[in-house]
């Protein structure tokens, strides 16, 4: 392999290299959250589960019990009283009038209609099958434990142990700061993706204008005074220097860093208007309510509002999915819902923060307007960046230059140690030299080229 060849095929080999090491990062870093908050509730479901399972199991036993245990009294003290007001034995002074018996018989129906609230206080019984009804399946732990670190909170389940109490306490201290962690990176990335999109898709014939217009304008400025040819072999923007008295040595002046940091400064971050950021929430929140209107038989307007109140945290727990007594798809529901739960608070974050920047856009534009806010105070904040920005490139630039290379010395291209060419089939002195310079120009560009990536 010549030279040239291994010049050339350096600088490729470091792109693919800081490629691969920059989406090693990406996944590692987004991904690799998501997957730690996935694992972390689904450990979290599974905990809990072992927990409160045979606790709820034991207390529906319990509950069912006394419930059957105040039916047969109820029922024993009515006949006993009917039968000894119709019985023919009984004097009719001892039997109740048609009040006296009405009020005997409302208070024992109180009184059976107290103790079975009571029981479903206390053992969280309603009349549904202990072997095959719980709340705490894996479904309903997820769901549970997807209420406490998003801090949603609906209370249609609760930990009734101590072992499960104190569990919670120290779950939602560890869920919450790392869900609140995940919220705001993903909402990074998701904002970054919309803003491209809307730039690309939505603002794509306004930036057409835009370059279009600049293009005319240089066509005009490069009509008024005219360009010299740059000579064969060199990259475009670069330009020939006066040469040294060594003529082995060709310095090449580079102007595409400059022409990257005018791109830079030309580049204006996109902001989305308010009213796409609230289309898109509104869009997600209406598919919610077609969704679990579908699952739960709600009407629109009621799954819509679970929606809403679910995604802002509110959590009345008036709607919960998956509630519905002898449902069998209940499971699918909570799975369905712990998903939409998920993806839903991110965009909401994310067009939070898509709003935020657009309100903090149009107040400094109305503030500067007003003259409240001066120009010179956030010009200088962002030429601080900039020179920030660009001392960090020089000193990078610095760092590569100072490595060591068999061709490269300084800002130059030291071809003294290159064996000297042989130019046989020419005629004129002129001739080889200008093939001479020709030849250092090309070896020059990789260099360059080599120095950009």
């Amino acid at each position: 392999m010549s030279e040239i060849e291994e010049i050339e095929q350096k600088p490729a080999n470091k792109k693919n290299k800081q490629f691969l090491k920059q989406f090693g990062k990406f996944v590692v870093f987004h991904f690799g959250l998501l997957l730690l908050v996935g694992v972390y509730a689904v450990a979290g479901a599974f905990l809990f589960r072992l927990l409160e399972e045979h606790n709820e199991a034991k207390n529906c036993q319990e509950g069912k019990g006394l419930e059957l245990a105040n039916i047969v009294n109820l029922k024993s003290d009515l006949l006993t009283y009917i039968q000894f007001n119709i019985s023919s034995v009984s004097s009719d002074t001892n039997k109740d009038n048609e009040t006296v018996a009405n009020e005997k018989i409302e208070a024992w129906l109180t009184d059976y209609r107290n103790k079975v609230l009571e029981i479903r206080s206390n053992f969280s019984y309603i009349g549904q099958d202990c072997n095959t009804s719980s709340k705490w399946n894996f479904a309903g732990a997820l769901l549970f434990v997807m209420t406490i670190f998003t801090t949603i909170g609906y209370g249609h389940i609760a930990p009734s142990t101590w072992e499960g109490q104190i569990v919670c306490i120290c779950y939602a201290t560890i869920g919450i700061p790392l869900f609140l962690m995940f919220l705001s990176n993903i909402s990074g990335v998701l904002g970054d993706m919309f803003r491209f999109l809307y730039s690309k898709l939505c603002c794509y014939f306004c930036n057409r204008r835009k370059k279009n217009l600049k293009k005319k304008t240089e066509n005009s400025e490069g009509d008024n005074g005219q360009k010299s040819p740059e000579p064969v072999g060199l990259e475009p923007g670069s330009q020939w220097s006066d040469k040294d008295e060594n003529k082995n040595e060709v310095k090449v002046i580079d102007d595409d860093e400059g022409e990257e940091k005018g791109d830079d400064d030309e580049e204006e971050k996109v902001t989305v208007p308010l009213t796409i950021t609230m289309i898109v929430f509104t869009l997600y929140i209406v598919i919610g309510g077609a969704l679990f209107s579908s699952f739960e038989g709600w009407n629109a307007i009621a799954a819509g509002y679970f929606c809403f109140i679910t995604l802002a945290t509110i959590g009345f727990g008036d709607f919960v999915p998956g509630q519905t007594e002898n449902d069998p798809d209940a499971t699918v529901k909570l799975i369905a819902g712990c998903f939409y739960l998920l993806i839903g608070m991110a965009i909401l974050a994310m067009c939070f923060d898509l709003m935020q920047e657009e309100i903090i856009a149009k107040f400094t534009w109305l503030g500067r307007k007003l003259g409240i806010v001066d120009k010179d105070e956030d010009e200088e904040e962002e030429g601080e960046k900039k020179n920030e920005k660009e001392e960090t490139n020089k000193e990078e630039n610095e760092d590569k230059k100072n490595k060591d290379s068999p061709h490269y010395v300084g800002d130059k291209l030291n071809l003294s140690d290159s064996p000297a060419p042989s130019y046989t089939g020419f005629a004129g002195q002129d001739e080889k030299e200008y093939m001479s310079r020709m030849r250092s120009a090309y070896l020059q560009s990789v260099v360059q080229r080599q120095k950009k990536y």
